[in-house]
């Protein structure tokens, strides 16, 4: 299962992400990184990776992601493949996406610094 954030200020849209069965899930919750962290380990299933488009949050949520057991990438939005024709954009559209095209081998990492 990949999990697939969109995240702002106020609000995180999730995603959840199964290659073989397609989405299972997706919800919006408030805003807050330990208690994001939390969520995953009460879905009873077993979380292969977590990936969200660096932004404004910067790098706290997946340090607290990490520091919860969970694999963690982030994704400069240049390195998001945007595809042919102008789709609807939601939150939880791009959260659907940035899971999927992470299961599927289609986006690169960038580095998260470490803090001293």
């Amino acid at each position: 299962m990949y999990v697939g954030l969109d995240v702002h200020k106020k609000t995180y849209s999730v995603a959840l992400f199964d290659p073989e069965d397609g989405i299972v899930e997706t919800y919006t919750c408030p805003s807050g990184q330990e208690a994001l962290a939390d969520q995953p380990s009460g879905l009873g299933c077993q979380i292969a990776h977590v990936v969200y488009e660096s932004g404004p949050t910067g790098f706290a949520l997946s340090r607290a992601l990490e520091r919860a057991g969970f694999a963690v990438s982030v994704i400069a939005a240049s390195r998001i493949p945007r595809g042919y024709a102008a789709a609807a954009k939601t939150d939880r559209i791009d959260a659907v996406k940035l899971a999927n095209y992470f299961a599927r081998g289609l986006l690169r990492p960038i580095a998260i610094p470490t803090v001293e």
